[in-house]
């Protein structure tokens, strides 16, 4: 029987080709199945800790870090906050998938760095295909109208949405509503910077160029051209990240701390102004984002009745009512006002369900992980503030926070921002670029 150091040293080849297969195959599958993203979380692990086993016959090392222990204590208060949740079913699955989100990001804190340079390159690789070949089919799903889900859709009819989502001519799937993408724009959104940090690592300097136009600008004109407003508005900011980086780099690492910090405490006050003054009754506001200047005074109105220790995780679910006759309305307008199902912001949704317990903890965790951030390569600065602001601005308009395929896809970005800066660190020890360890 061959020893597994023998067996890797035989066939390394063909296994690095699989492990770009992998990687590939499962940034695919994240792009056009969103909900599956827990299951590649949790699988995110296996290709670096396996071929760790393989070579060294041993556990990689462990050492837990500031964020590590800043997510450990917050899922102590969270499991607690839980208890209390007027929907704790949903809590305790958005609980196990912070469990899970945790964990998977600690063993590749602390695998990725030790790992082989030619395993850390075929990881990328397989980020940059999985991400060209998907993204590049999700675009063009953006500009033909979700043409190849309405041919799935009218043969396979279970794969349909809600009748009141789509339109049917006989038998097959002649229309279907644009936010019914929102999640795989938002995927493609989160994984743009990390890939462009793959790019910016793999490729000769002359050819950079090259391979950012082929594969990435397709991905930047299906967001663009998508109906997603809120990875638009995540996509511009972590660009106007990236180009401050080029010419003041520290002004741009104060301004992203200082806009995460100011987000935080100022949320719920802006929420309250905002609705106070009627903006949801602006023209000049899309109906949409009306509704949710409605629905956030109202949340903010709330949060004076559990403001230290908050309503529960997820309790906006339980309390999406009344309906009927007996739902209120905002002044002067027909949006309801309930909680609704979720904020359609994390932030404010934090202070509501977690009290200023759960957003003083957010705070928290974002600048420790900024920290670790400003102790990276200058080089690579650019692309991992971009991917911090990417997350950032996707919990601002857009999905819940408790949704577990939501919660791991800050996972997976954090994955992959840590994949290229191990890369670098790897450079670094070769002499080529400047880096500190990062940890988590």
């Amino acid at each position: 029987m061959i020893a597994p150091a023998a067996f890797v040293e035989r066939y390394r080849k063909l296994l690095l080709l699989l492990t770009a297969a992998w990687v590939g195959s499962g940034v695919i599958i994240y792009l056009w199945v969103p909900l599956t993203t827990p299951v590649m979380l949790l699988l995110s692990p296996v290709a670096p800790v396996a071929w760790y086993l393989a070579t060294r016959l041993r556990l990689p090392p462990h050492r837990p870090s500031a964020v590590t222990l800043a997510l450990v204590l917050a899922g102590v208060y969270l499991s607690l906050n839980a208890s209390w949740s007027l929907s704790p079913a949903t809590a305790h699955l958005a609980m196990a998938m912070f469990y899970v989100s945790t964990v998977a990001l600690y063993f590749l804190a602390n695998t990725l760095p030790v790992s082989d340079d030619d395993v850390l390159r075929a990881m990328a690789i397989g980020l940059y295909g999985g991400l060209v070949i998907g993204g590049a089919a999700l675009s063009f799903e953006t500009f033909s109208s979700q043409l190849m889900r309405r041919i799935m859709m009218s043969i396979v009819p279970a794969l349909r949405p809600k009748p009141v989502d789509m339109l049917l001519d006989g038998g097959w799937v002649t229309f279907v509503e644009p936010f019914l993408i929102n999640r795989n724009i938002t995927a493609m959104t989160s994984l743009f910077w990390p890939t462009a940090l793959a790019v910016f690592l793999l490729a000769p300097k002359t050819r950079r160029q090259h391979w950012w136009l082929i594969g990435l600008v397709p991905i930047v004109a299906g967001i663009l051209g998508s109906k997603h407003a809120t990875s638009k508005i995540a996509f511009a900011g972590a660009a106007l990240v990236f180009a401050t980086f080029q010419f003041a780099p520290t002004v741009a690492r104060r301004m992203v701390a200082w806009a995460w910090t100011g987000t935080i405490i100022l949320v719920v006050p802006l929420a309250i102004i905002a609705y106070q003054n009627r903006l949801y009754l602006s023209t000049w506001i899309p109906p949409s984002a009306q509704h949710r200047i409605a629905i956030w005074g109202y949340t903010s109105n709330q949060i004076a009745k559990a403001p230290i220790m908050g309503a529960g995780i997820d309790t906006s679910r339980a309390r999406n009512g009344p309906q009927g006759y007996d739902v209120q309305f905002a002044p002067g307008s027909d949006f309801g006002l309930p909680t609704g199902m979720h904020s359609h912001n994390d932030y404010l949704q934090t202070w509501y369900e977690t009290g200023a317990v759960g957003a003083l903890m957010l705070l928290v965790i974002g600048l420790l992980v900024l920290s670790s951030l400003a102790r990276s390569s200058l080089q690579v600065q650019p692309y991992l503030y971009a991917s911090f602001a990417t997350s950032a601005l996707l919990g601002g308009t857009s999905f819940s926070l408790w949704q577990p395929w939501f919660m791991a896809s800050f996972g997976l970005t954090a994955v992959f921002a840590m994949l290229g800066w191990a890369m670098a660190d790897r450079s670094s020890a070769q002499g080529r670029v400047a880096s500190d360890r990062f940890t988590l």
